[in-house]
């Protein structure tokens, strides 16, 4: 009697089994599915691909990164993706898959097809949340009528984009009558400092009465870059510094001055560089801007001449140097 159950258990778990697999067949031919390839890297995460062809034995999958895959239909790095993640959203608290794997692609995706923004969350009880990714070009997408376009409306009711946050900022102040703050962070190289540029571009063009201050605030930021922005190995024109900048407006809600803080200086970059990495963009240019007559006066020469310029062995930075 004691084997009775013990054998009838058994030839249950291997019907269960095969049925499981059966499923599993089913679920993934021409489905998206996640592919965990346990490479042992530091920042390893499942990939998406589509399944190519399956059949009891094998099944081939094509990832993202255009890879072909063999795998086994007992493998478990397999997973079925949510279809919320097959084509991306605009906004990923919409995604079902809402992990690492699944932003990362959702970005991925969007990226592809030149649209670098979306948002997070929406409104959330921290504010509107916006996930730029860097194009590292110029995008047709900060004109004049995009300014139009996104003047004074709600978050979600266009497609994302940092104008959206920066009127949201700006339209609460004047609805609410308080301070509003727009935090901008990421890491080296992921365009902080144009994403700051592009706000500071969008409440100068919509406070409505332009005014001298307004190109004052814009034309003071290169001007702050010169003596706080370097060459990395990473980014041309890395800010090492932390900037904080109170706009201030009047009650008509028009720019009428601002006040810039910096914070937080790389003192070392001075005496001090990593290979192919410069010092302070300001040293540069005035060696390579001085006249002649004035360089002999205060009795300067090149940038080549000085060890704190050259410790990284870069003097070139292209469209950094006057």
């Amino acid at each position: 009697m004691s084997r009775a159950p013990e054998t009838t258990g058994l030839k249950g778990k291997r019907r269960k089994t095969r049925g499981r697999q059966e499923r599993l067949i089913h679920q993934r031919s021409r489905d998206y599915v996640w592919l965990d390839l346990k490479t042992g890297r530091e920042f390893d995460v499942p990939v998406g691909a589509v399944v190519k062809l399956c059949d009891s034995r094998q099944i081939q999958v094509l990832d993202d990164e255009g890879k072909e895959h063999w795998i086994s239909p007992q493998n478990t790095n397999i997973k079925p993706m949510h279809p919320t993640s097959v084509h991306g959203v605009e906004d990923m608290i919409r995604l079902g898959d809402l992990n690492e794997a699944g932003i990362l692609r959702n970005l991925l995706i969007r990226y592809n097809e030149r649209v670098i923004y979306t948002n997070c969350g929406g409104k959330t009880y921290t504010g509107s949340i916006l996930v730029a990714v860097n194009p590292y070009q110029l995008l047709p997408i900060y004109t004049p009528d995009q300014i139009r376009l996104y003047t004074n409306r709600k978050i979600g009711e266009l497609p994302p984009h940092i104008f959206a946050i920066a009127d949201n900022c700006y339209f609460n102040m004047q609805r609410n009558n308080k301070d509003q703050c727009c935090i901008i962070s990421g890491e080296s190289g992921a365009g902080k400092t144009e994403s700051t540029k592009l706000i500071l571009q969008f409440l100068a063009a919509i406070s409505g009465q332009h005014s001298w201050i307004e190109q004052q605030v814009l034309e003071a930021t290169p001007i702050l870059e010169a003596f706080g922005n370097a060459k990395t190995i990473r980014n041309d024109n890395s800010s090492r510094f932390g900037k904080y900048i109170d706009i201030h407006f009047n009650k008509r809600g028009a720019i009428e001055g601002a006040k810039i803080e910096q914070y937080l200086l790389e003192k070392s970059r001075v005496c001090r560089q990593a290979p192919d990495e410069r010092n302070y963009h300001v040293f540069y240019c005035i060696l390579k801007g001085m006249a002649p007559e004035m360089k002999i006066k205060l009795g300067l020469g090149l940038a080549s001449d000085y060890s704190y310029l050259t410790m990284g062995k870069c003097t070139a930075c292209d469209g950094r140097t006057i």
